[in-house]
């Protein structure tokens, strides 16, 4: 009975607790940023309407680590081809700047991230790459903090006719699974350890979870993600925006994931996890022949 207790704990062990309900997630509030907001209604539009245009945006006890408080920092690191994850030194794309306490009224306290395409048709594809980085509260965003698990609701990612919408997250920053709302129409494809979510090309809500996304990490003090988009010619300019929010409490469904499908595990079963799977029936049924 020993044998076979110590393999049960080797199988736990070999399989992922992402989106599990034993799993610990700090909940984070985008509603305490250090920068004061200084510009107002994003390339015209009536989101916000308050935003800031810098580059880095710190929120300070955005959560709570047991005793510990979590500041987070928001940095903008590069344009992307968008296709790939290589930078470019410039781009048709452009970043406009994060929206703090986005939704409120919705009863979230979220991040909106806002970006452009100036119309030039000729670079159709390309994006933004930005980080979410964590550290301890009070150490004047000197001292990383490792989370041991966080999840955002990504939320707004649609797109319309004549211009997709995708964003990629990587595994290599703890990504260990994701739900798709179900009315959302995004598709989720693998990238090797990544996962590019690719938006249905239809408008959703600004401020309901229909269009959107759980991601969940463990382990990390950091994530990044990839904004990127194709824009065709037919699609009036010169400057389209394109716009996504991210709710770190799940405070838009009150902390509830229904209407969001089951938890799809990355990598998804067929890489690691099967032959973790795999190693540990098979010291399952060696325990099981020595023991009969």
């Amino acid at each position: 009975m020993p044998a076979l207790t110590t393999r049960l704990a080797l199988l736990a062990a070999l399989l992922p607790l992402g989106g599990l309900s034993g799993q610990t997630y700090v909940d984070l509030d985008f509603s305490n940023n250090v920068q004061a907001t200084n510009a107002q209604n994003p390339n015209g539009s009536t989101l916000g309407p308050d935003y800031y245009n810098g580059l880095v945006f710190d929120f300070a006890g955005a959560g709570m680590l047991g005793a510990t408080s979590v500041d987070v920092r928001a940095t903008m690191i590069g344009l992307t081809d968008g296709e790939s994850s290589n930078f470019r030194p410039t781009s048709t794309y452009q970043f406009t700047g994060w929206l703090p306490d986005y939704n409120a009224v919705g009863g979230a306290n979220d991040l909106g991230v806002y970006y452009i395409h100036d119309g030039n048709g000729a670079q159709p594809t390309g994006g933004i790459a930005w980080t979410l980085s964590f550290y301890e509260g009070g150490s004047n965003f000197s001292t990383p903090l490792v989370l041991p698990g966080v999840r955002f609701l990504i939320y707004d990612h649609d797109g319309e006719p004549f211009q997709s919408e995708s964003i990629r997250a990587f595994g290599s920053d703890g990504l260990t699974g994701y739900r798709l709302h179900d009315n959302s129409g995004i598709q989720a494809v693998g990238e090797g350890g990544n996962v590019r979510f690719n938006s249905r090309g239809l408008g959703h809500s600004e401020t309901a979870p229909d269009g959107g996304m759980i991601l969940y990490y463990e382990n990390t003090s950091s994530v990044r993600f990839d904004l990127f988009a194709t824009t065709l010619p037919q699609l009036p300019g010169p400057n389209n925006g394109i716009f996504a929010a991210w709710d770190g409490d799940l405070g838009l469904t009150g902390g509830s994931t229904q209407n969001f499908g089951s938890f799809v595990a990355v990598p998804e079963p067929g890489t690691p996890l099967l032959v973790g799977g795999a190693m540990a029936g098979m010291l399952l049924r060696r325990g099981r022949a020595k023991s009969a």
